[in-house]
């Protein structure tokens, strides 16, 4: 059974009200599709350029757009590596639309689609084998860590545990349990690499899975890239067994990130909801928000694609279509079997 050791201090308790305040707020936007649509896909751009280049990858923000948004293959490690975990992040959201629980063959999966041609040995398997966090100097190697496992049954069966944990009715708050996922599954360092990557990853879907909308709304990663070495110092607080101080500025960081949300959708409003007329106005239904996730995943889909990740009929997921091209938000190709949808553009 796991039991994380933590103090419901002052400032957590503090920051979970913030956090709730400032959610709601954010839930009490009605966003026309427009604004919606380009704050989620801003966000996801942000979290891929944000949580990579807490890992070291030198991409700027702006190059980390153009090679999600552009149709070049990636050719560099950088590139793969930005590739990739953008297409992680938005799988991530359809598998919260169908309840996937976490478990150690999700993160296998995930794993391997976020580490596929990088270079890494043993894709979505666990390590067989010992391995340090830290750095090496001109005199000496640094260890800042040293996982707990060192066998890949030790680590399936000590992630097990902590996903039974995550996934159980168990009444801690999920911003907490979120938290708490996020610093285990790194404490743990089940793979050779890849594993901070993947923890914000996770972190994230945990989220979701509980209704906060991350990325749609917020993301993390941007308050942990202001101060690397304090978020890797303060993460790594907790591998002494106290969760308290870690859990404070991780929730100080999740109402950061509100905020800077609320702000940038006033900004939006303000630039561009008078340039928006007619039934773009529109709000999306929570279903066409889902087929618009898609169509940021794949940039061109088909009916029978909505049909596959949607888990609907093929009229069910025509009309969605029909719907949202009804109300410009996507642009319809080709009048046959063979046509496919992609988002229309300004």
């Amino acid at each position: 059974m796991f039991t994380p050791k933590f103090n419901f201090t002052s400032k957590i308790v503090n920051e979970l009200t913030a956090i709730e305040r400032l959610y709601g707020q954010l839930l009490g936007e009605k966003l026309i599709p427009s604004i919606s649509l380009k704050l989620t896909q801003e966000n996801q751009i942000l979290a891929t350029h944000y949580s990579t280049s807490i890992e070291g990858n030198p991409l700027s923000e702006f190059d980390v757009t153009n090679i999600i948004l552009g149709d070049q293959i990636p050719v560099t490690k950088s590139e793969k590596e930005v590739k990739n975990y953008f297409a992680v992040l938005s799988r991530i959201f359809l598998l919260a639309k169908k309840h996937t629980p976490i478990d150690t063959e999700l993160i296998k999966s995930l794993h391997h689609e976020l580490m596929d041609g990088i270079e890494v040995k043993d894709l979505g398997e666990f390590r067989d084998s010992g391995v340090f966090v830290g750095h090496r100097t001109a005199t000496e190697i640094v260890v800042k860590h040293n996982p707990p496992f060192h066998t890949a049954v030790e680590i399936e069966k000590a992630l097990g545990v902590i996903f039974g944990w995550a996934m159980s009715d168990d009444p801690t708050h999920p911003l907490i349990k979120a938290g708490i996922i996020h610093h285990q599954f790194v404490y743990v360092h089940p793979f050779l690499d890849g594993n901070g990557r993947l923890g914000r990853i996770l972190t994230s879907y945990y989220l979701l899975l509980k209704n906060y909308e991350v990325a749609k709304y917020f993301i993390l990663d941007d308050y942990y890239d202001i101060d690397r070495h304090l978020y890797s110092d303060t993460l790594h607080l907790a591998d002494t067994g106290d969760e308290t101080e870690w859990l404070e500025y991780f929730l100080e960081g999740i109402a950061h990130s509100l905020q800077a949300a609320l702000a940038r959708i006033n900004e939006l409003k303000n630039t561009a909801v008078d340039d928006v007329t007619g039934e773009k106005r529109v709000l999306v239904t929570a279903r066409e928000e889902d087929v618009l996730q898609v169509v940021i995943e794949k940039k061109a889909i088909k009916t029978s694609d909505i049909q596959e990740n949607l888990s609907v009929t093929r009229q069910q997921a025509h009309s969605l279509l029909a719907s949202l091209v009804k109300k410009g938000i996507l642009q319809k190709f080709g009048i046959t079997k063979t046509s496919y949808y992609k988002l229309a553009k300004k």
